[in-house]
């Protein structure tokens, strides 16, 4: 996983790339992702060049973020037109909603009732960026 702080996901999602290459040219491009997880990216089909550092614009269904380029796959290499990029606010997600259950509410104890007995489930919630919600453990108090 390297430098990540979470792993990626293999998917491949058209997006809308809008930035400035490394030459001052404006550009708007529809890419492909490789691989996505909440905090970042690589990108497949980009023309042109944008050095690490950059800030671009993606947009995905009606969701739109910034990222920082991280690294530009060099011309002649099996990376040619890929991009890598991270989140500029790792608190927004723009990806499928099930990636990043962070930004859905976190599940809060309910009031349960078993016949005549009435108790509140004291649930432990861990959330996973990647894929889920899940109960680890439940216990009346």
């Amino acid at each position: 996983m390297g430098k990540r702080r979470e792993p990626r996901i293999q998917m491949r999602l058209q997006v809308r790339m809008a930035g400035v290459d490394a030459s001052g040219r404006p550009l708007l491009q529809m890419v492909t992702t490789q691989n996505i997880s909440c905090q970042g990216a690589r990108l497949d089909g980009i023309q042109g060049a944008f050095k690490p550092g950059e800030i671009i614009s993606v947009s995905y269904n009606n969701n739109k973020a910034r990222f920082r380029v991280c690294w530009m796959g060099d011309t002649g290499t099996a990376r040619a037109g890929q991009m890598g990029v991270e989140s500029v606010d790792p608190a927004k997600c723009i990806w499928v909603p099930q990636l990043c259950p962070r930004q859905l509410p976190i599940p809060t104890p309910q009031r349960l009732g078993n016949g005549g007995n009435t108790g509140v489930c004291r649930a432990n919630w861990a959330l996973s960026c990647i894929c889920r919600v899940r109960k680890r453990s439940c216990g009346w108090m």
